[in-house]
């Protein structure tokens, strides 16, 4: 292989790598904050959170309505359409993965994942 091609080879790949780190801001930080999600409304994040035990969650046809509260106190209404987790209410923890709709004003959740450590931890004696 001539060194011409090594260089412009190398040269590619740096711009892919460049072009992939400037697209994507969010690579290293898998949880954003809720407001950082109601800030770029439109674009796929990753939230987690505590459910508000003092707000219903509301069942519909198609999916159910609740809303998340950060170690902070801020607040996230969130939809998901489809059918919500069995130990939701449960849960220590709520990851959401989806996208803040502005016009709507809620947090509409493509996947639910739900965080219960203390159900896996091992017990001491």
């Amino acid at each position: 292989m001539s060194s011409k091609r090594i260089i412009i080879f190398i040269a590619a790949l740096l711009l892919l790598i460049s072009s992939i780190l400037l697209i994507s801001d969010d690579l290293f930080s898998p949880y954003v904050s809720f407001e950082y999600a109601k800030s770029k409304p439109g674009k796929n994040v990753q939230v987690i959170g505590k459910r508000a035990q003092d707000a219903p969650v509301e069942h519909g046809d198609d999916g159910f309505r609740f809303t998340l509260t950060e170690d902070n106190g801020d607040e996230l209404k969130a939809y998901h359409k489809g059918v919500k987790p069995l130990n939701f209410e449960h849960a220590d923890q709520v990851v959401l993965i989806g996208k803040y709709s502005l016009e709507k004003g809620i947090f509409e959740a493509d996947k639910v994942l739900v965080k219960c450590p203390s159900k896996y931890e091992k017990e001491v004696n």
